[in-house]
């Protein structure tokens, strides 16, 4: 039976203390964690990399074939599961931001990494043996790091190494963004936390200190949409986890999204789907 949300999993501070917010973790472990369901939503960053067996995941709603050397990048918000296991077997690298960023002068490098991305094109990697061995030494030693001395700044220079491997592996463009870019990132960022309370362009510009217009501007320039509808398809996709992965009610779903009504939460959602949220909640997943 599907739960009436999507349970969110919280990093584990009372593990090791509040300073201590990294781990690895096997795949085993985390299904036997208090109050796993195989529908998730992570609070914190995680580089789960399969390690054995088959199966199929799912990353913010894109699905991938599972085996040896696959690489499942999670950011907080992140809605996740693991289907069709045929023995998967995985480590899961996870960190709270503040773990990693309490060490950097620039609080946007998580950011800049293409797989964290909200332009990302996948949140996949297929590692070669190489990189697969190096990786896996790497968790390793963290594991090892975190049994034994638990020193924050060996941890943070291992995580560091971990994520900067692979960013260089991830097969897209890593140059940093030219400014009206940049904006459009914050912009994706800002719609990430706030779509289902904010719906309105003059917020999101007042954030970003531009005006709405500039705003609609770089955003149809950059993303092929108006700033509103990149708003609505955030809310829109939002509906759609709460549809497949929970038993809200359609009621509770448009008032959780800050729809107007009901009714206008139906159009909305047709419009953009083809189906109604019945339909679509219905419709057997492919």
């Amino acid at each position: 039976m599907k739960e009436t949300h999507i349970p969110v999993i919280k990093f584990r501070r009372d593990k090791y203390g509040d300073e201590l917010m990294v781990d690895v973790v096997t795949l085993d472990t985390i299904r036997k964690s208090k109050g796993f369901q195989e529908v998730l939503r992570q609070s914190f960053y995680g580089v789960m990399l399969t390690t054995g067996g088959s199966g199929e995941v799912e990353v913010d709603g894109v699905s991938c074939s599972a085996s040896k050397g696959l690489v499942a990048f999670a950011r907080p918000g992140d809605v996740c599961t693991v289907r069709e296991d045929n023995g998967l077997t995985a480590l899961e690298l996870i960190f709270e931001r503040d773990f990693l960023l309490s060490f950097f002068n620039d609080p946007h490098f998580l950011d800049s990494l293409p797989y964290y991305s909200h332009l990302r094109p996948s949140p996949y990697l297929v590692l070669d043996e190489s990189l697969y061995n190096k990786i896996v030494g790497l968790f390793v030693e963290i594991q090892i790091e975190i049994a034994n001395e638990r020193d924050v700044h060996l941890l943070r220079a291992l995580l560091y190494e971990v994520l900067v491997l692979l960013q260089k592996a991830f097969p897209i463009e890593t140059k940093k963004p030219v400014n009206a870019e940049s904006r459009v990132v914050r912009f994706q960022e800002l719609v990430n936390e706030h779509f289902a309370t904010e719906t309105g362009v003059d917020f999101y510009a007042d954030k970003l200190c531009v005006t709405p217009n500039y705003l609609n501007r770089i955003v149809q320039r950059t993303l092929g949409q108006t700033t509103k509808a990149y708003i609505q398809s955030r809310r829109i996709d939002e509906a759609k986890h709460l549809l497949r992965y929970s038993a809200m009610p359609i009621g509770l779903i448009s008032d959780r999204l800050h729809f107007d009504t009901p009714s206008y939460f139906v159009r909305a959602f047709t419009k953009v789907t083809g189906q109604t949220p019945l339909q679509f909640r219905n419709c057997p997943e492919k």
